[in-house]
This record gives structure tokens, C-alpha cells and sequence, in this order.
């Protein structure tokens, strides 16, 4: 499933249903290292080394997490803060395929382009067997570094399977490259233009995760500026919302899960220029946000970003805002890459999926 060329026009719109190994990314040898992995999750040794790591802190960590977590320990994966931008991005894309959900079923996978500030951004659009009315516009993590379309599709087709609605999945410029604010500009262009696709009657949400939470918050904020087209619903899902770095919990949870102080920083120090202001963007630092749209916070108990995501969920209540928090307290950062094998992630999905059918028909 390729990128679309420059030209305005859709490349893709493919019934996907019945395709030849479809539902697996990477086809069958993706297939079987699921299974391979689900196996490892499950044996009994597996459940050993899980209960040898849920010890002290950790006690409280998913058991299959744990063992998730042991397993890379013991592999010494590379670590992407240690890679060139490029380098990490192609890595990035495939350390996670194996723990992913199958690729669900769709009526249609489109691939199309919006007009973006530097030039024509794509898009690729996720529509559902019996689609209703509502779309929600989706934004990837990867710290605005790394990250795409393709990495973010498993978990973007789940989420237009279970919801009904068309998502489109929107690729941004990245850092070092593209530098702030282009991600901000192009999500807020793409926002602009999506918007006008929705049919009559149809509400459109916003969502992401991590650095995709990020710049959900921003088209948020941007669609209430007047003449803009502000969001029904925002969907932030484990969200940077403080590139300030100065939470306890990126300290205290900095080391040993998945997600590490020294990747956070290299994100933050390859999507900022030395000189940038890093409070103004932030958006657990925003002194208003009366009038957001009613937010879906979900967090992880074990992710260094834990605190901000919290502190942001809070400060949307106590300005009025409705907000359905969901806090998986045995979770780690980036969870909806390894819902294929975490019964404990493949759960917080179905919440979050009944949340936004919830949040829409309201």
C-alpha cells in the first residue's frame, strides 16, 4: 500500500475484504511472528521472567507487559536515540509489526491528498463496511520525528472498524527536516480541509497519539479560532502535552519501558530548533482552554508522559470541559502498537472506541 504521488486526485480506493493475507501487515511472515510472540506471552517460562520484573515499582505492571518488557531487555534492541532521524524511522517502522492487531476488514482504503502549507499532504482515508455520518481525523505519534501513515494503519483501521466512523490518517512534515511548527501548520491545514468532506449531518473529531495527542490538542485550539470548524470530539491517547520535559514522572519512569528519557529527549531535541519557546506549544501549559472540545484522555500507568496526560485531562475538567478519562494503571507508552498480543491493550482500545461512539452520538 503505497503513498499516493502528487497530483490532487485519489491513487486508492480498494475494497479490502477477502484480500489475500489482508488483515496481517507484512503478510505471512508478520503472521507468524504474532503468533510466535503471542506463544512467548503465554508460555510458562514467559509468565516466570513476567513475575521476576513485577517486583517493588513494577508490581503493578500488566503481567504480559512484563513480560514484553523482559523479553526486550534481554534482546538488546538497538535504541532509536543512538540512530540518524532517517535511520530510526525505518527501524521504528518495523519493531513493533509482530505485536500489532491484525489489519481489520474494510469497505474501503483510500489514499488521497490535502492542500498543506508547503505543498499537497497525504491521506489516507479509512472507511468502514456501513460507515456512518461521523469522521475523525487522525494524527500519528513518533515524537514528530519518526512515524507514518504505514505504521499508524493497524490501530487507525481498528479504530474505523469499531467506531463506524472514516478516519483519516494525515502525514505530516517531520523534524529535524521540518522543523516546529510545521507539524502544527500541516495538521491544522489538514484539519481545514477534511472537515469539508464530512457529510451533512456528520459530526468530525480530532485525535492522536503522543506526539499525534499533541497536535490534536493544537487543531483543537485552532478550530476554535473564528471561522473555523471546531472539533465535536478530541481523542488524546497517551498525549505530549508538557515539551517542557520537567514532569516527575519522566524521571521516575525514564528507564525500562519502551519508551525512555533519553528517546523523549531525542524527539523533543530533533522536532525543536535550540532556540524555540517549548512552554508556549505545550498544551498542559495553555492558561485557557474554555471551550475545548469534550476530550477522550487515555493513559498508561508506566509511561514517562503519564504525568502530563493527567495533569491535561485535569485542566480540561476544571475549565468545564467533558472529559472521559480512561487510566490503565498496568500500561506502558505506545500500547496500541502491542494490542495484538496485550489482552490488557486490546481492553483499553474497545473502551476507547466505545468512548468515541459515545462522545459522537451525544
Amino acid at each position: 500500500m503505497n503513498l499516493p504521488t502528487r497530483g490532487g486526485a485519489p491513487t486508492r480506493a480498494d475494497g479490502d475484504e477477502g484480500a489475500p493475507w489482508a488483515c496481517y501487515r507484512g503478510g505471512v511472515t508478520t503472521l507468524l511472528m504474532r503468533a510466535l510472540t503471542r506463544m512467548l506471552v503465554s508460555a510458562p517460562l514467559a509468565g516466570r521472567l513476567g513475575r521476576r520484573r513485577q517486583q517493588g515499582a513494577d508490581a503493578a505492571l500488566d503481567p504480559q507487559v512484563a513480560v514484553l518488557l523482559e523479553l526486550q531487555r534481554r534482546g538488546r534492541y538497538r535504541r532509536l536515540e543512538t540512530l540518524p532521524p532517517a535511520q530510526a524511522r525505518r527501524y521504528g517502522a518495523r519493531a513493533l509489526a509482530p505485536m500489532e492487531v491484525a489489519l481489520a476488514p474494510l469497505a474501503r482504503v483510500i489514499d488521497t491528498e490535502v492542500p498543506g502549507p508547503a505543498g499537497a499532504l497525504p491521506v489516507r482515508l479509512y472507511v468502514p463496511t456501513g460507515a456512518g455520518p461521523h469522521w475523525l481525523v487522525y494524527f500519528h505519534g513518533g515524537g514528530g520525528v519518526i512515524g507514518s501513515i504505514g505504521t499508524a494503519e493497524p490501530f487507525a483501521r481498528l479504530l474505523a472498524a469499531q467506531t463506524g466512523c472514516t478516519v483519516a490518517s494525515v502525514e505530516y512534515r517531520l523534524g529535524p527536516e521540518h522543523p516546529h511548527p510545521a507539524a502544527i501548520d500541516d495538521a491544522c491545514a489538514a484539519w481545514d480541509a477534511l472537515v469539508t468532506r464530512v457529510p451533512a449531518g456528520g459530526k468530525a473529531g480530532v485525535g492522536g497519539d503522543s506526539f499525534g495527542g499533541f497536535l490534536a490538542s493544537h487543531v483543537d485550539r485552532h478550530g476554535r479560532r473564528p471561522g473555523n470548524r471546531p472539533p465535536d470530539l478530541q481523542l488524546l491517547i497517551y498525549p505530549a502535552a508538557d515539551l517542557t520535559l520537567t514532569s516527575p514522572s519522566i524521571t521516575r519512569l525514564g528507564e525500562g519501558y519502551l519508551l525512555s528519557q533519553a528517546l523523549i529527549r531525542w524527539f523533543v531535541d530533533h522536532y525543536f530548533r535550540p532556540t524555540d519557546d517549548r512552554i508556549a506549544p505545550s498544551p498542559a501549559r495553555w492558561a485557557d482552554h474554555v471551550g475545548a472540545a469534550p476530550a477522550i484522555v487515555v493513559t498508561a500507568g508506566y509511561d514517562p508522559l503519564v504525568d502530563d496526560g493527567d495533569a491535561l485531562a485535569a485542566q480540561l475538567a476544571a475549565a468545564g470541559v467533558p472529559v472521559r478519562h480512561r487510566r490503565h494503571p498496568g500500561l506502558i507508552h505506545g500500547f496500541t502498537s502491542v494490542a495484538g498480543v496485550v489482552t490488557a491493550a486490546r481492553r483499553a482500545i474497545d473502551e476507547m472506541c466505545a468512548d468515541v461512539m459515545a462522545v459522537l452520538a451525544s
